[in-house]
């Protein structure tokens, strides 16, 4: 499987920038492979120094989380497959494309953002608080990238250990944690899809509030 890049799915989604023709010719010369990667094996490995970059094309990966202080490493949650990126381009990137270079930077910024919400979450904030805003965040998420089942459903293959890791709890916590919002019909997590009940008090409760996108459509990379 080798999907050239001119002719990229992902590139027709509204939440990407456009490629200018220039930028375009500079990614395709970038990459270099088109590879699958199984359920539980790691992309990237912890401490791991150069390599390639990847651009998750289809799937689920998350990156290694201990109380959450994200790692290095990355692993696929799901069959993922990945466009295989040249790194050493990226020092062209800047000199070539300033316009392309700046959005990705941008893109950065608000990846970090996220990630100072989600730090803050574990030292203010309750199990099912947390559990709830990691629901509407990725429910969120996917709706920005077109991939909601229905109006209040979405694919959700995050096992609880996933959750545990996300959200600084013990997998015991964070069953009770799910049977609790289950309970109350806020939401549930069932075959790998997560229901929202009731949007307006899941957010009440997590004290959600969505970051948006201030950088604009994001890089495609």
């Amino acid at each position: 499987m080798f999907v050239r890049c001119e002719q990229c799915p992902l590139r027709r989604r509204t939440v990407f920038r456009a490629f200018s023709d220039n930028e375009l010719s500079f990614i395709i010369e970038m990459k270099t492979d088109h590879i699958v990667v199984a359920p539980r094996v790691d992309i990237i490995r912890e401490d791991e120094v150069g390599g390639p970059v990847y651009t998750l094309f289809e799937g689920w990966a998350m990156a290694s989380a201990v109380l959450g202080t994200v790692k290095h490493s990355v692993q696929a949650i799901t069959t993922a497959t990945l466009c295989v990126l040249h790194g050493k381009g990226f020092s062209d990137l800047f000199a070539g494309h300033p316009a392309l270079a700046l959005n990705v930077l941008q893109t950065r910024v608000e990846e970090e953002q996220r990630m100072d919400v989600r730090l803050s979450l574990l030292g203010r904030s309750t199990a099912e608080q947390r559990i709830a805003y990691l629901m509407l965040e990725t429910f969120d998420r996917l709706r920005q990238r077109g991939m909601l089942d229905r109006g209040s459903t979405c694919p959700f293959p995050l096992q609880r250990r996933d959750l545990a890791d996300a959200a600084g709890l013990s997998r015991v916590h964070v069953a009770r944690t799910l049977e609790s919002l289950r309970e109350r019909r806020l939401a549930e997590i069932q075959n790998g899809t997560l229901v929202i009940f009731d949007r307006t008090n899941l957010t009440e409760l997590a004290g959600y509030i969505p970051l948006g996108t201030a950088a604009g459509r994001r890089a495609l990379l």
